[in-house]
């Protein structure tokens, strides 16, 4: 398979925990000779929830001593589309934010001790968290640029990177909070986070720091006390 193949992967129809976990084992031949000595399948499938536009969240452990990096880890998320036939989400317990640390590893399965009748665990509100997620960009933003002019953060490449990097982020971000959320708080301009998030990504012609720069230290923080009102505020708790 293609690193791009992805894009045009068929959506396996059957998303029981049962029926991935069985592919799953039927391949550990496969995931094990990378290195892997342990997957566990988490979120929507894990926990009895996926529809049928669900990506697959899987964990995987590396044996000690197995020094990997994230191209390693693309192969093993290959290998795993391959296996399922469907979009996966591939991390290591690692790279679990600390927010949602806990409920992962709450729903997490292994494959190879799936319980009898699978677990169902609903969990109400996860989007809140991301809401925190993007507090957080926009706080690490503020921290990057608070001792920089303008013409500095020019000179500075490494302060520009890691700016852009949290414009990227929250956008990307944005795409988990539910629609009747971003219905409901028009003052966050949810759709130019994503474009700009894309804008950032693709950077076909480059971006004029002075832009990156406003963003910085006026936009992000004018943003800033509309989403802590919604992560704190009475909306959290009905949705």
């Amino acid at each position: 398979m293609s690193p791009t193949s992805t894009e045009t992967l068929p959506l396996f129809p059957d998303l029981r925990l049962t029926t991935v976990a069985a592919l799953l084992r039927e391949g550990a031949p496969r995931w094990q000779a990378l290195g892997v000595t342990r997957v566990r399948v988490f979120g929507s499938v894990a926990r009895g929830e996926a529809d049928s536009s669900a990506d697959i969240d899987l964990l995987v452990d590396f044996g000690a001593g197995h020094e990997v990096g994230l191209l390693a880890l693309m192969q093993v998320k290959d290998v795993m589309e391959e296996l399922l036939g469907r979009r996966v989400d591939v991390l290591t317990e690692g790279g679990l934010k600390a927010p949602l640390r806990s409920e992962i590893l709450a729903d997490a399965v292994d494959v190879m001790q799936v319980p009898v009748p699978p677990p169902h665990a609903h969990r109400q509100k996860r989007w809140r968290w991301r809401v925190f997620e993007l507090l957080a960009a926009i706080d690490r933003v503020a921290a990057y640029t608070a001792d920089l002019s303008l013409t500095a953060f020019r000179a500075d490449q490494r302060t520009r990177d890691a700016v852009l990097r949290n414009l990227a982020q929250l956008g990307e971000t944005t795409k988990f909070i539910p629609q009747s959320v971003q219905d409901r708080t028009p003052a966050v301009p949810w759709a130019f986070l994503r474009d700009i998030r894309n804008v950032v990504s693709h950077d076909y012609f480059g971006m004029d720091p002075a832009l990156i720069w406003y963003t910085a230290r006026v936009e992000l923080p004018a943003l800033r006390p509309s989403l802590q009102a919604l992560a704190d505020g009475p909306l959290a708790d009905r949705l």
